[in-house]
């Protein structure tokens, strides 16, 4: 019962706060990614009580969400809800995995940096921003990344490389692509900073919307990172090229069936999250086209207005302005 009273002492309170943010100043100091994997490991591999108290105790609302969110396997407030929790990472297969992950990730200091000049630059550009809690867990192929106020838990068995053998069984290949070590960052970055400026509410999201506001988080990400924005993205020198050589094509198809106006899920995510087979139109094409153009009319855009700041740029919502103030019309090229 120990998971149930820890939790009820601090959901009483209500004054949790996992923000690591100094300020009286933290510029130049770098967040650090707590190993909540290891603390939990202690208390699987030793039945550790210690370890169970801190769990509860010190990050209550990461063991709750692990719990109770990501892997699914009951409420912190069931009776020996932590035996469940020592026997789902003490499976066979859960064991080969944490070995893996503790041998890859043996430190996440250059994650760490990454991550932390970025967070500050937004903090330098809109001191509104939280930097959040940022924790490393392992989510037995779950989600890759937990986001909340001020929270960011990141977990590591995601990003092992597209070649390891549990993937290989379970992942498409285009699963699979994002699932390397480089995507830790960006992944890490995008899903927290799409939560803290997230789409207009109570609003219908229409194509235009959804490109733009992908297209504004990457090219954002990529500034503070100083890199290119296909790289970023993680489009590969062939898709570039096709992107570069038929956006004008796919844009003219989507004026044509007025798709940036439309609010079609199934359209929305097949323009803009990895996939396999055709795009449009029947056609063939490389998946995320979508986001490439949202990226493009964003870049247009800071381009032409460069007194516009990152902080503005992540609080701006009117993209049919900002489609029209960009300029970015592309053509389809003659051949």
């Amino acid at each position: 019962m120990f998971f149930l009273m820890a939790l009820t002492m601090m959901f009483s309170s209500c004054q949790w706060n996992f923000s690591r943010w100094d300020e009286e100043g933290s510029a130049g100091k770098k967040e650090k990614i707590f190993r909540y994997d290891r603390l939990v490991d202690e208390f699987v591999s030793l039945n550790s009580f210690s370890s169970l108290q801190r769990m509860n105790t010190e990050y209550p609302v990461p063991t709750r969400l692990l719990i109770e969110d990501v892997l699914s396997i009951g409420s912190v407030q069931e009776p020996r809800i932590e035996q469940c929790l020592r026997d789902f990472y003490l499976d066979s297969t859960m064991q080969m995995l944490l070995e893996d992950v503790h041998n890859e990730f043996a430190d996440l200091d250059g994650e760490e940096q990454e991550i932390s000049s970025v967070f500050y630059q937004i903090k330098k550009a809109d001191p509104a921003f939280k930097i959040p809690f940022i924790y490393a867990q392992i989510s037995g192929l779950n989600q890759s990344i937990v986001v909340g106020d001020s929270l960011l838990g990141i977990s590591l068995d995601k990003y092992l490389g597209p070649d390891y053998p549990l993937y290989l069984r379970y992942y498409h290949d285009y699963q699979r692509r994002v699932m390397g070590r480089e995507w830790l960052v960006p992944d890490a970055l995008f899903f927290y900073l799409s939560h803290v400026y997230p789409p207009r509410s109570s609003e219908v999201h229409t194509l235009l919307d959804c490109i733009a506001d992908y297209g504004k988080i990457h090219w954002v990400i990529a500034h503070c990172r100083n890199i290119p924005l296909e790289q970023e993205m993680g489009f590969d020198a062939e898709r570039v090229r096709w992107f570069r050589e038929h956006e004008g094509e796919v844009w003219e198809w989507m004026e044509r069936h007025d798709a940036l106006a439309s609010s079609d899920s199934a359209l929305l995510h097949w323009f803009v999250e990895p996939r396999g087979g055709r795009l449009y139109g029947g056609k063939e094409s490389p998946d995320q086209i979508g986001l490439w153009l949202g990226g493009q009319m964003v870049d247009h855009y800071m381009k032409s207005h460069p007194q516009v700041t990152i902080g503005e740029l992540l609080r701006m919502s009117d993209y049919k302005k900002m489609l029209r103030e960009s300029g970015y019309h592309p053509t389809v090229k003659k051949k």
